[in-house]
């Protein structure tokens, strides 16, 4: 192990004995269509174990090339932003400590199964494991309670190509909310893990190598030689890329003013706003003018109950299997 992976694991107290095989773990984080699929994929190239892929979310027409995802992950962060009273796209206050709540308990639960399920018991994972979903942007400090996580990589988009994809999708999400969102999930990211590595969404396009690189370096793996890039880069589809920056008009209020300004044209500026501001933006104080928390408030009760069918169910065929056997 080298010495900044041995840096990593103490820093969080992941060796569970002298000479025993080590696991760690690393998150990708980062706001929604910003990168973080390609990103996740790209651990894997590097020999990342990403877990099993049979229980990945299936590709769709947001991102034909596959998400990368653990489904039940997924499925359990948008439960637990329900249960705080949220959802992805109107997240939640989370005011520091609000990850020790005892409501969330059960949650915790069944995060530590899920983990087991795609990536084995603690004694048989891969020396070095990743999970993605850009909530964990918030929900990172949760995610803490139930295993040590080493570091975390944050893919970061230009916000106005993220507003315009986003305003693209089914969900029709307005620039203004989009902008808001980027603001929330980049500055939670960032609070969350201050050793982050940031990972600019357009040098994956144009400067692929140094890219892998970076997260190389970051995790303390070997440099990626060309077999490895060319790897890569399969997965990496030019023609995914339908918003560029160039193409699109100048931010139009000053809330995505507000984020161009701390975007700073690709070189993160986080000091574009005083530190108490800062603050507000990570823990939800500070949001755009949106007339939707009953709406948000409804929609998480309707996430509690969809998901508890879809277990409910889940278990049920399952049941079902084992009977015919």
């Amino acid at each position: 192990m080298g010495n900044r992976r041995r840096a990593l694991v103490d820093a969080v107290g992941g060796s569970r004995e002298r000479g025993a095989a080590v696991t760690t773990a690393v998150c990708v984080t980062g706001m929604h269509r910003s990168g973080t699929s390609f990103v996740t994929g790209a651990l894997q190239s590097l020999g990342v174990s990403l877990g099993d892929p049979d229980r990945f979310m299936k590709a769709g027409q947001d991102n034909p090339a596959g998400y990368n995802e653990i489904r039940a992950i997924t499925e359990l962060d948008d439960e637990v932003l329900a249960q705080l009273g949220g959802a992805w796209d109107q997240p939640p206050v989370l005011d520091p400590g609000w990850e020790r709540d005892a409501s969330l308990e059960p949650f915790r639960s069944r995060a530590s199964d899920i983990l087991d399920e795609a990536f084995g018991g603690a004694d048989d994972r891969h020396e070095l494991i990743a999970w993605k979903d850009p909530r964990l942007s918030l929900l990172l400090p949760f995610w803490r309670t139930v295993l040590p996580i080493a570091t975390t990589i944050a893919p970061l988009r230009d916000p106005m190509e993220v507003i315009a994809s986003l305003g693209a999708r089914k969900y029709q999400v307005d620039p203004t909310q989009a902008a808001s969102l980027w603001l929330r999930y980049v500055f939670a990211a960032t609070a969350n893990d201050p050793g982050h590595l940031v990972v600019r969404y357009h040098d994956c396009f144009d400067d692929l190598a140094n890219v892998l690189g970076a997260i190389a370096r970051h995790l303390d793996l070997p440099d990626p030689d060309e077999s490895t890039i060319e790897t890569a880069r399969r997965h990496l589809e030019p023609s995914l890329r339908h918003h560029v920056s160039a193409s699109l008009p100048d931010a139009e209020n000053p809330l995505m003013a507000l984020a161009n300004s701390v975007w700073n044209g690709g070189a993160l500026d986080l000091g574009a706003v005083p530190s108490l501001v800062a603050d507000a933006i990570a823990y939800g104080w500070f949001r755009g003018p949106v007339d939707g928390e009953l709406l948000a408030l409804a929609r998480a009760e309707v996430v509690r109950v969809t998901q508890t069918a879809r277990r409910l169910n889940r278990e049920l065929i399952r049941r079902d299997a084992e009977g015919e056997k």
